[in-house]
């Protein structure tokens, strides 16, 4: 049995509001229950990781957010009708895909590594605290290029072509737009960190452009497209 076009377009919207909505909303909120990890600092981070039992938890929670997220994204990219913006959709949600799988192996694999490090530090004697804060240091080095990668293939690049996309379709210019400047400012700051570490501090990065202002995006997208379904349905 087919579906009618208009029918295929509210489904697009609703499946795809909410999944943003409920993604946007959830990964802002695990992300700011992670905190700002002192990755430079050693020792601090074991400290910081110790004292957050959910610290693995929430690494989880993120991820499977970031999935509900792709899933609202790609019902997006079904949802353009004309051909270029159809395009910009399916390079975004590509994107997102290739990111996502990026972020869940770096995100996983710092998350259970540094408790698991943490806990082993507790009681432990000096000289195999000392081999202990060598792994902690290993493993901040060895997800940090990643990370920047997955924040620009996650959040920075899919956000910069949808805007795009939507600019030139049916939706809201202004929204487009503003997806456009975030996106793109996502992408620079990952690749500007990636090439000169510590050029800004990373919190700007992963705190306040990935989990806060971007995820505000995403709820406020989703908002759009659960209020096109209304008018649809009239």
């Amino acid at each position: 049995m087919s579906v009618e076009p208009a029918d295929a377009t509210r489904l697009n919207a609703t499946v795809g509001g909410t999944c943003l909505i409920v993604g946007g909303a959830a990964f802002a909120t695990v992300r700011l229950l992670h905190g700002d990890t002192p990755a430079a600092d050693a020792e601090g981070a074991m400290s910081f990781v110790a004292s957050r039992p959910s610290y693995a938890a929430v690494h989880v929670g993120a991820l499977f957010a970031a999935l509900v997220a792709l899933i609202g994204l790609i019902a997006l990219a079904n949802s353009l009708s004309r051909p270029a913006a159809w395009q910009l959709g399916r390079a975004g949600a590509a994107s997102a895909l290739v990111g996502v799988a990026i972020f869940g192996v770096e995100s996983t694999s710092e998350g259970l590594a540094l408790p698991e490090l943490a806990q082993a530090a507790t009681g432990a004697d000096p000289a195999y605290r000392s081999d202990l804060v060598s792994a902690v240091r290993a493993v901040a080095a060895a997800t940090h290029g990643p990370s920047l990668v997955a924040m620009a293939l996650l959040i920075g690049l899919p956000l910069l072509l949808f805007g795009l996309a939507m600019v030139i379709d049916a939706y809201p210019s202004w929204l487009g737009w503003t997806g456009i400047v975030i996106g793109a400012t996502t992408v620079i700051t990952a690749t500007s960190l990636y090439v000169v570490p510590d050029v800004v501090p990373g919190a700007l990065l992963y705190g306040v452009l990935a989990s806060i202002i971007a995820q505000m995006w995403m709820v406020t997208l989703g908002v759009v497209m659960l209020r096109r379904v209304v008018r649809l349905s009239r």
